[in-house]
């Protein structure tokens, strides 16, 4: 899907996301709105947060291992489309995690650019890092493949629209028994397209897994509460208790939420330590209540 832009410091954004000018390592980079250094923040507090409770599958404490999956890898950094500022991606904030690594890092794109990216951004690391190029959907089995069967598994599912995102992976990935999710719903996407596209309402319906959405929802004013409810009552089905689902929205520069980060643990203590990181907004400021 091309996303053609002016990039502060990187020059127009090619049709794959990346900024034309590369960055500081001379390998590309993607060009992001400010927005995503705020879901951002959540990994990084969430990965360290965690870090506790992954030991117990790590030696010398435990066996199991503890893997990071993450389905929409981007090319490992990204520009900030206002500023111009340099920050890792994903891939890298997992694996800068260095106190309890995970590890196994599991990692796909579709694009092919940042594939090889991938590989030569990790290929320093010294840690067991396995890409994939291609369509993590269609790749899902090969990928789930690679995922300890008896480890603690944190999967990022964040697709840059709502055409990627099928339930039917997140399904494949639940079938471990401990697989937590966190899952990009582009509440922004399904707003601006459901009402123009008949192509957006099935993939809202594969996004669900369900097509009850239609009887339940008005089809022209989607309301982005009840999506979001409705996606929390399909992912319960898989194991992830209604409790254990939770939604943080992601905001533009209008304060408009443009999607939302939904967590969900098949443990109570992963939603505990959910709740208690979205506490602290990027911004700093903490949550009153």
């Amino acid at each position: 899907m091309a996303r053609r832009s002016e990039c502060k410091g990187g020059g127009e954004t090619r049709a794959n996301g990346n900024c034309t000018k590369p960055g500081p390592d001379d390998l590309p980079v993607q060009c992001v709105g400010a927005w995503a250094t705020d879901k951002h923040h959540y990994l990084r507090q969430y990965i360290g947060a965690t870090r506790g409770v992954r030991a117990k599958f790590l030696p010398p404490q435990g066996q199991g291992g503890a893997a990071f999956i993450d389905l929409f890898a981007g090319p490992g950094m990204v520009r900030v489309r206002d500023t111009g500022e340099i920050r890792e991606g994903s891939p890298l904030i997992a694996l800068a995690h260095a106190e309890v690594p995970f590890s196994k890092v599991i990692l796909c794109d579709q694009d092919a650019e940042n594939a090889s990216t991938l590989r030569a951004r990790v290929a320093s690391t010294g840690r067991e890092v396995k890409v994939f190029e291609g369509d993590s959907n269609a790749l899902i089995d090969e990928i789930a493949g690679e995922v300890p069967q008896y480890g603690l598994n944190f999967a990022l599912v964040d697709p840059f629209g709502l055409q990627a995102l099928k339930f039917s992976t997140l399904e494949r990935l639940a079938k471990h028994d401990r697989m937590d999710l966190l899952v990009h719903f582009p509440i922004g996407d399904i707003k601006r397209n459901l009402e123009q596209y008949a192509s957006t309402r099935q993939a809202l319906t594969e996004a669900l897994g369900t097509s009850l959405w239609e009887s339940e929802l008005p089809l022209l004013t989607p309301d982005a509460g009840r999506l979001i409810e409705i996606f929390k009552r399909q992912l319960s089905t898989l194991g992830y208790g209604s409790q254990d689902v939770r939604s943080e929205p992601i905001k533009n520069n209008q304060n408009l939420p443009i999607y939302y980060l939904v967590y969900a643990s098949k443990s109570q203590r992963g939603d505990k330590i959910w709740q208690s990181i979205t506490k602290n907004k990027p911004s700093g400021q903490r949550e009153m209540f």
